[in-house]
């Protein structure tokens, strides 16, 4: 079966059921109704409604065949239609139009009607000129072939008769099966395009964290990120970041190459473009370090933004004014552009060994170092460990230090900092530099 027109489909299928409803009914024949062999009165033209009847009921195996290679074929236009963008929905509309002028199928009673409205007085006659034919005592030769083949002439023409009724029978049953599915899914297709409309037009700024290989320990700004990859793929982004119409074919080329499903839901169609966008930025992105980063935009790096989300870990309040611990972890670069601005603000800001390092750690004491660890005891001594050689005021390094048990054993620790969607700063990790 090929379906290459959804606008022609119903006639195709219809070509379909009449090759089908050919082939059921080559199993009928003279030699089926009427065995020379056989003794006693035949009855022949019981045993071909009887057959005929049995023809039919092969019917369905047949439409459910004919309904899965027109599944395959109208999914292979949608997927050849989805290359030019997802906001095409030429194929399920027509073809479940034309497949629903299909006829209906046949019921149990209208199969009798309809096999016994073709039964002619001629075949009849037939019928029993063979059927007395095989008890006659005087029979012969010349007269049994003669009469076979009159019956073989009315059979035939009664097969002929029938196999237009069969096909129209095959094809409705095709047509109960896909019709429906077909508006569903045209329908399905349109609420879609219309959620995906809507998403392009609401759409807002992603925020800073951007899915990936490239989680930048402390993000850029989300346009600066964007404007990156803008240069990378200038062919689905614009010079700011933005999709292009070119986005709209690549999406669709990208969910022709997969679940075809997606598109016929609302909110899968839009996770499916999220996620492409999503990998559309990561790929762009790639091989790209925060140092590259800037160089490749031409933005300022923004120090005070981080070090604004990298907020105190702990505030512990009290009458007296707070000492404050700063400290930052700077990728190394190519350029001293992000340690310098770094360094200007944070003046314990150390390089690290990663390309994409940049972490914060911003910690307020005010009353006592007991106060401090008692407020996260599953954490917070490890990374007071790790600050405490930085820590600006001598008397907070002396307290911190009397309150630690042994703070010589943990030479090395990398203090996690914000994430790049601003969270609070995480558990150390002994060991090597935390991306």
């Amino acid at each position: 079966m090929t379906i290459s027109n959804p606008k022609t489909a119903g006639e195709a299928v219809r070509g379909d059921a009449t090759e089908a409803a050919r082939r059921i009914l080559t199993a009928i024949s003279i030699g089926v109704i009427a065995p020379e062999s056989y003794t006693g009165k035949l009855h022949c033209q019981d045993r071909l409604i009887e057959y005929t009847r049995m023809a039919f009921e092969k019917a369905r195996a047949e439409a459910t065949a004919i309904a899965a290679a027109a599944r395959t074929d109208i999914d292979g236009l949608r997927r050849s239609e989805l290359m030019g963008g997802p906001f095409t929905n030429e194929c399920f509309g027509p073809a479940s139009r034309s497949v629903g002028a299909l006829s209906d199928p046949l019921d149990t009673e209208d199969i009798q009607i309809a096999i016994a409205a073709l039964v002619t007085k001629a075949l009849e006659d037939a019928c029993g000129d063979v059927d007395r034919n095989s008890v006659s005592k005087l029979k012969t030769r010349k007269g049994t072939e003669r009469k076979r083949r009159r019956l073989k002439a009315e059979v035939d023409a009664f097969l002929l008769k029938l196999t237009p009724v069969m096909a129209a029978h095959i094809a409705g049953l095709v047509r109960d099966e896909l019709s429906g599915e077909l508006v569903r899914r045209h329908e399905a297709c349109e609420r879609s395009q219309s959620a995906l409309r809507r998403r392009c037009a609401e759409a807002t700024d992603p925020g800073d964290d951007i899915p990936g290989l490239h989680r930048f320990s402390c993000g850029p700004r989300a346009e600066v990120v964007l404007k990156a990859a803008a240069t990378r793929r200038p062919d689905l982004l614009d010079r700011h970041g933005r999709p292009t119409d070119a986005i709209w074919p690549a999406f669709g080329a990208a969910v022709a190459a997969g679940n075809l499903g997606v598109m016929e839901d609302a909110q899968d169609s839009i996770e499916a473009l999220q996620r492409f966008l999503e990998s559309t930025v990561a790929d762009a992105l790639d091989g790209l370090t925060l140092d590259a980063l800037y160089g490749v935009t031409q933005e300022p790096p923004e120090a005070p933004s981080w070090i604004g989300r990298a907020a105190a870990r702990l505030q512990a309040v009290s009458r007296e004014a707070p000492y404050r611990v700063r400290l930052a972890q700077v990728p190394a670069g190519r350029s001293d552009a992000l340690f310098d601005q770094i360094l200007h603000h944070i003046q314990t800001a150390t390089r690290a060994e990663e390309d994409n390092r940049l972490q914060l750690v911003e910690l307020t004491y005010a009353f006592c170092a007991d106060e401090i660890l008692r407020a996260d005891s599953r954490g917070l001594q490890r990374v007071l460990i790790a600050i405490l050689p930085h820590a600006s005021n001598p008397q907070l390094a002396k307290a911190l230090g009397a309150q630690l048990p042994n703070p010589g054993a943990v030479r090395t620790y990398a203090v996690d900092g914000t994430a790049g969607n601003g969270a609070t700063p995480g558990v150390v990790r002994p060991g090597s530099p935390a991306p």
